[in-house]
């Protein structure tokens, strides 16, 4: 009977638990950029409208009973759509918080989860990656800045090396313990090398994005999925960066 109690009380909602409204939209999202990489613009939009709408619906689904049936469903609908925009919002505030800690010079972080990083493997490279996580691991998805996609040959490596180092010790501070992931044309691994970091900090896989789908960065390399550590270097991924550089 204790236990009971206890689950009702101190264990009826953990403090953790509060990630999961910026989740939706942080899991979600991810997909929408790889989608729009893998299939186009238009397929991305139409799949990720697809799945927001079924989130909506279900959640409807379940708040329709939980309220006893006192609303129509069109109006629980509403609610529950309600809170997929403030889940947004807060997905949208969370990123701006990161970004006004740390001045990136190169890239854009945004908030994520491990499904979506589980889920982007298995649908981009056909794999499933073992990552050393704890209960405070965060899981960010990486991106270029908008200005810099498709011009980084404007810049020299030595820059490049240098805004990279900068960014991942700016995010090293504002998120111990987090881990980045994305996907690009090329492969950065010489650059992540002249960073500084380590090869167990960093890990590069294939993906099945055509080469001619980077056309629109006005280039003509495969598609790389990076899984980057903010933590100490570990031997859970030393060794398994296999990538050529370019």
């Amino acid at each position: 009977m204790r236990l009971v109690v206890r689950h009702l009380t101190k264990g009826l909602i953990f403090r953790s638990s509060l990630r999961l409204v910026p989740s939706l939209a942080g899991t979600i999202m991810p997909f929408f950029w790889q989608l729009i990489n893998l299939y186009g613009t238009l397929p991305a939009v139409i799949i990720i409208l697809g799945v927001s709408q079924l989130l909506i619906v279900s959640m409807a689904a379940l708040l329709y009973p939980v309220l006893f049936f006192q609303l129509r469903f069109i109006q629980v609908y509403g609610l529950a759509a309600l809170f997929m925009a403030a889940a947004v919002m807060t997905w949208l505030f969370m990123n701006r918080s990161v970004h006004q800690q740390a001045d990136f010079q190169l890239v854009k972080l945004q908030f994520s989860t491990r499904t979506a990083l589980l889920s982007l493997g298995l649908l981009l490279c056909h794999r499933l990656t073992p990552l050393p996580v704890s209960p405070s691991t965060t899981f960010w998805d990486v991106h270029l800045k908008p200005s810099l996609a498709g011009n980084l040959r404007t810049i020299s490596r030595r820059e490049l090396g240098a805004a990279v180092r900068h960014d991942y010790q700016q995010a090293q501070a504002s998120l111990p313990n987090a881990i980045l992931f994305g996907c690009s044309p090329g492969s950065f691994k010489h650059i992540l090398r002249a960073a500084g970091l380590q090869e167990s900090q960093f890990h590069i896989m294939d993906t099945i994005i055509p080469i001619r789908h980077a056309e629109i960065f006005g280039l003509k390399r495969p598609f790389y999925f990076y899984i980057i550590s903010l933590s100490p270097p570990v031997s859970g991924l030393e060794g398994q960066s296999r990538v050529p550089e370019s």
